[in-house]
């Protein structure tokens, strides 16, 4: 009897569970950590010649730009970090304001104007190339950037794990929720990739959208979605806590294999060979693969972790 009243006494040991670890000690804190170094370097660099800077740093947000809960949401960071895609266009308009601007306060300026994409149209659009206080604007960019990115891996390092790692709080009241979040994550990642990073220049047969490409003027529309896909790839096995070749591995592999058709056509980094007829068929066949990674998943490692397809911000109202 008194066995059993010290059974029912004792505290309970909640351990948080291990796939959760993993995709936060594997995945998300390191990949938040090196871009909060990538955008360190843009803001070290102090000088218009920055574009290798700004190329890791673009790479290093592209890889976690799934992962917009959280820290990343806080405050708009995400927003202020990336605003893409900007369907009104506000970008030149917003760093036109700025340009103009003595002593532009980059932190209350509007998110268009902001962050690695507005950079890009600085660093790369000959629109921009003889403007009047570009190094500047450019220089006090690569900063704001940076304090964004330090401030989400701080929020991360030393207050949103735990929220992950110790469910039972507001946030998340058990680890199945943690797994949900973490799996929205991995499935919205593929679908931003096949709606908007194909999706978005691929347009219609009869009506291509090539300047709806992202990041076109740096051409890095193509690498983009590789450097998403073998993120995703990472997020997806750190889930299943499966071996990298499994079935989850080969769906992904046929993505890449796909990719690297459209990578072997000419001019095809900034996707404007959607254009050309037999060229688009193989952009598509790279959309079609990714798309089939995501129903697979919605077959097998949805279930698997005990989740349901929950609200996709792309689905709309």
């Amino acid at each position: 009897m008194k066995l059993a009243i010290a059974l029912i006494l004792a505290p309970v040991v909640v351990t948080a569970d291990s796939r959760v670890d993993a995709v936060l000690d594997d995945h998300i804190l390191p990949r938040f950590a090196a871009l909060s170094a990538a955008t360190g370097a843009l803001a070290a660099a102090q000088t218009c010649d920055m574009a290798e800077e700004w190329n890791t740093a673009a790479a290093a947000w592209i890889a976690v730009s799934h992962l917009r809960f959280g820290p990343s949401e806080a405050e708009n960071r995400a927003f202020a970090l990336a605003f893409w895609p900007d369907p009104r266009g506000s970008t030149p308009k917003a760093l036109a304001d700025l340009l103009a601007d003595d002593a532009p306060v980059i932190a209350d300026a509007s998110v268009a104007g902001r962050g690695i994409y507005a950079m890009e149209f600085l660093l790369f659009d000959p629109a921009f190339a003889g403007a009047n206080g570009r190094c500047d604007l450019v220089a006090a960019l690569a900063s704001d950037a940076h304090t964004t990115a330090q401030a989400i891996e701080d929020d991360w390092q030393n207050r949103y794990a735990e929220l992950m790692r110790d469910t039972g709080n507001d946030t998340y009241r058990d680890d199945t929720e943690a797994l949900q979040e973490l799996y929205k994550s991995l499935t919205t990642g593929l679908d931003f990739t096949t709606s908007m990073r194909l999706g978005r220049p691929l347009g219609t047969f009869d009506r291509p959208r090539p300047l709806r490409a992202e990041m076109r003027r740096s051409a890095q529309s193509l690498d983009n979605i590789a450097v998403s896909l073998e993120s995703l790839d990472e997020l997806a096995h750190l889930l299943s806590g499966r071996d990298p070749d499994d079935a989850i591995g080969k769906e992904f592999d046929a993505a890449l294999t796909a990719w690297d058709g459209v990578a072997s056509l000419e001019e095809s980094s900034d996707l404007s060979v959607v254009t050309v007829p037999a060229s688009r068929f193989k952009v598509e066949t790279l959309q079609q693969r990714i798309a089939e990674i995501r129903v697979f998943l919605s077959e097998k490692l949805g279930p698997e972790l005990g989740v349901i397809e929950g609200f996709n911000s792309l689905d709309g109202d």
